[in-house]
């Protein structure tokens, strides 16, 4: 399969027409026909449904996509060109149909990908700093306890919910260095 250089999609609002985009090289190998992407539309971010892969455009001034949203599409070819037909036969607009065709927690973007704050200990703790910091700070020592049980990174939401503590202790471990918090992409898709 050739890598696409532009791509023409559908925007998930009532504008009735179909929006050419550039495609970066890096996402390049993973849009196709049926993929969810999240495309600049005017001043914001909007969701879109690839509906069609370019050589070129004849688009003068083109913006590039910003993210894929799953790792799969999520229309295939045949739906969408049942989508097309019942836009022509019925007389309205294509954002519609698609409209009617996709879950609404795909285009809510509930399902295909989230970004997730992972937690991490910064580095090792002797017993002599960990003892400082339960008599200074016991709420900041009780969450540096739980981060350093730990096998590997998991969702700062995620443990805070189970130790009961709050953003502003785990941020106060980050500013001493004793935690680390990364980002990091979380998919999941759904195919029709």
């Amino acid at each position: 399969m050739m890598k696409p250089s532009y791509i023409r999609v559908i925007i998930d609002r009532m504008i009735h027409r179909e929006l050419d985009y550039s495609v970066p090289e890096t996402l390049a190998a993973r849009v196709g026909v049926g993929s969810r992407v999240r495309v600049p539309f005017r001043d914001k971010s909007a969701l879109a449904t690839v509906v069609a892969t370019l050589e070129q455009s004849d688009v003068e001034t083109i913006r590039p996509i910003e993210a894929i949203v799953g790792d799969a599409p999520v229309i295939s070819e045949n739906l969408l060109e049942l989508a097309k037909w019942m836009s022509a036969y019925y007389c309205c607009p294509l954002e519609t149909v698609m409209r009617s065709l996709l879950p609404q927690v795909i285009r809510k973007a509930k399902i295909g990908w989230k970004k997730q704050l992972f937690v991490q200990p910064a580095r090792k703790i002797d017993n002599e700093e960990f003892g400082r910091l339960r008599k200074r700070a016991p709420r900041q020592a009780e969450l540096l306890e739980a981060i350093a049980k730990l096998d590997a990174p998991v969702p700062a939401a995620q443990l805070l919910r189970k130790t009961s503590l709050d953003n502003q202790t785990l941020r106060a471990l980050v500013k001493r260095g004793l935690v680390q918090l990364h980002e990091a992409v979380s998919y999941t898709h759904l195919t029709l």
